[in-house]
């Protein structure tokens, strides 16, 4: 490189001479590297991450569009190779092997993985990439900005049609070779217009209504060919109000009272769409009724997604894709149903007085009985599930009076036990009332399980009097009994309502009831025997002495009625 050059290089303070290796010199500038003779000019390769020389080609080449080679990937997720002196601010071209849906990014090999922009930072719009229609990229370092997107260049040709068209009429009528020409402009006009218009081509070959958008949200006739929503943030609208008349003059009432004809919860998708930029999209579920709003229609809405702004008085297409109508399920023999969600499934209908849902086995095998089965396909412990009667109030407000609720304690395999408590409503109250598990227990009582085969409860009635009272009123029961030694230190073996015994003396004791009997004209029979010493009676007798509610008094003598301890002494009580 000349002297000359350099100079007038130096002079417009493109570059500076290079530091000698003590401090890096800063990337983003030319360096004349004055360590070698004849001195050389350097430039930064970011792709080698080193110093190269720079020549005429390097120099006046940064203006030159280079190519970018597409090697996999996907249209949201192009993979391409990595050019030689790959750097920022410069301008590459890409061919496109799919079309892109979304959002995108281009992943450099070797380098990095980089997002698609438009130039003012918005993600670009679905086909902007379309397969094998070149594209021009700017990479700034950080991300790649397209050049000429498609929404600008489509009205820009519209625009150029329209000057060539005009044109075109005003040379038809001066000479023939202008009329060619002009006719040649036209037809190379046309082409690039319908190339560009793709996207609006698209919108058109589905049905769709016209429309000029509104950005006010009130509930109201929107006026002829306009539509508005009750939210200026798409996202964030739940009704549409569409005049009956679309922006074509035409009425459309016949059209719009269509879109709630599917018996499905979700009637159909609606897209509002752009007519001039693609990517200005949103797409809602239609649910519910079409409301006649007296001159225009209302529209219940649940947003699905989109992109773009709704601009006060923008022209766009209202598309409208139908669902399928709600099939109907016959339950005849055994059902399985395949990744289907039913939500709070209810049987429609009405049970009159004597109404049933009833389940028919006509096989006559044993254990053929049909069953009704609550399955939970998980492995738990808890709750697994409730049959319920709910029915309403006098005050007509819908009470739960009584579940059975079946509850896994443990499901640990080889141990599993569970529960079933019954639940009903008494006096206002919703509780538990009892509970069948290795046992039968009755809420509220002391003890919880009490084990296989026994009961146990607060109070068990019979005839409505409790169990426990009744035994002690019942005649022909004993109202208490005992067992005890009467030797030394007496000592009960076992008793029934007798709590201790008072020792007198010799063969005197007093007997102190539990439970007061009702008065004291009860019977008291008893036997007695002593074993214990040498040439001893074994034969004893009892004797009441004094008889009261709480206490009663006997004696035990030998058959020559003299005072006699006996070891073995047995006494029971009959009366009320």
């Amino acid at each position: 490189m000349s002297e000359l050059v350099l100079s007038a290089l130096r002079a417009a303070g493109v570059f500076s001479n290079m530091v000698d290796g003590i401090v890096a010199p800063a990337t983003d500038k030319l360096w004349l590297d004055k360590n070698v003779d004849p001195a050389v000019l350097k430039e930064w390769d970011a792709t080698g991450a080193s110093w190269v020389p720079m020549t005429y080609g390097r120099l006046f080449g940064r203006a030159a569009v280079d190519k970018l080679t597409v090697t996999g990937g996907t249209g949201n997720a192009v993979v391409v190779s990595q050019p030689p002196g790959f750097q920022a601010d410069r301008l590459y071209l890409m061919t496109p092997a799919a079309n892109n849906s979304g959002a995108a990014t281009i992943t450099v090999s070797g380098v990095g993985s980089y997002g698609v922009k438009y130039g003012n930072g918005a993600d670009i719009g679905a086909t902007e990439f379309t397969a094998g229609r070149q594209t021009v990229l700017f990479f700034t370092g950080a991300r790649f900005e397209v050049v000429f997107p498609l929404g600008q260049l489509s009205a820009a040709v519209l625009a150029a049609q329209a000057s060539a068209d005009a044109a075109a009429a005003s040379a038809s009528s001066s000479s023939t070779s202008a009329s060619n020409a002009a006719t040649s402009a036209t037809n190379a006009a046309n082409s690039a217009t319908a190339s560009a218009n793709s996207a609006t081509a698209a919108a058109n070959s589905v049905a769709a209504l016209p429309y000029n958008f509104s950005t006010t949200t009130t509930d109201a006739d929107p006026g002829a060919g306009i539509f508005r929503l009750n939210n200026v943030a798409p996202g964030s609208a739940t009704s549409a109000y569409i005049d009956n008349v679309d922006s074509d003059g035409v009425t459309a009432t016949g059209v719009l009272d269509t879109w709630d004809d599917s018996t499905s919860a979700v009637r159909g998708v609606l897209t509002i769409r752009s007519k001039t930029n693609a990517t200005i999209r949103h797409s809602y579920n239609v649910t519910g009724s079409i409301v006649d709003g007296t001159g225009y229609r209302k529209l219940t809405l649940v947003y699905v997604g989109g992109s773009g702004t709704l601009t006060n008085g923008a022209a766009h297409w209202l598309i409208f894709e139908r669902a399928g109508d709600a099939g109907e399920v016959t339950l005849a023999g055994i059902q399985t149903l395949s990744n289907k969600t039913l939500t709070s499934p209810v049987i429609t209908g009405t049970l009159n007085a004597q109404g049933s849902i009833v389940a028919t086995n006509t096989s006559g095998a044993v254990g053929a009985a049909p069953t009704l089965e609550l399955y939970r396909d998980a492995v738990v412990t808890g709750n697994i599930g409730i049959i319920r009667f709910p029915g309403k109030n006098a005050a007509g407000t819908k009470i739960n009076y009584g579940d059975i609720v079946a509850t896994i304690m443990n499901n640990v395999a080889g141990s599993e036990s569970s529960i079933l408590d019954f639940r009903t409503y008494w006096g206002g109250a919703y509780a538990v009332k009892f509970t069948i598990g290795s046992g039968f227990w009755m809420n509220g009582a002391a003890g919880g399980d009490p084990g296989t085969g026994k009961i146990n409860a607060t109070e068990l009635q019979q005839n409505g009097v409790p169990v426990a009272t009744a035994i002690t009123t019942a005649q022909g029961v004993a109202k208490a009994w005992v067992n005890f030694n009467g030797t030394g230190m007496v000592a009960i073996r076992d008793s029934f309502n007798v709590t201790s015994i008072t020792d007198n003396g010799t063969g005197d004791y007093t007997l102190n009831l539990g439970v007061t009997m009702g008065n004291s004209n009860y019977a008291a029979v008893g036997s007695a025997r002593s074993d214990a010493g040498a040439g001893a009676y074994n034969v004893g007798c009892v004797q009441t002495i004094t008889q009261n509610t709480t206490t009663c008094q006997i004696r035990t003598r030998a058959v020559n009625n003299t005072a006699l301890d006996c070891d073995i002494t047995n006494v029971a009580i009959f009366g009320d």
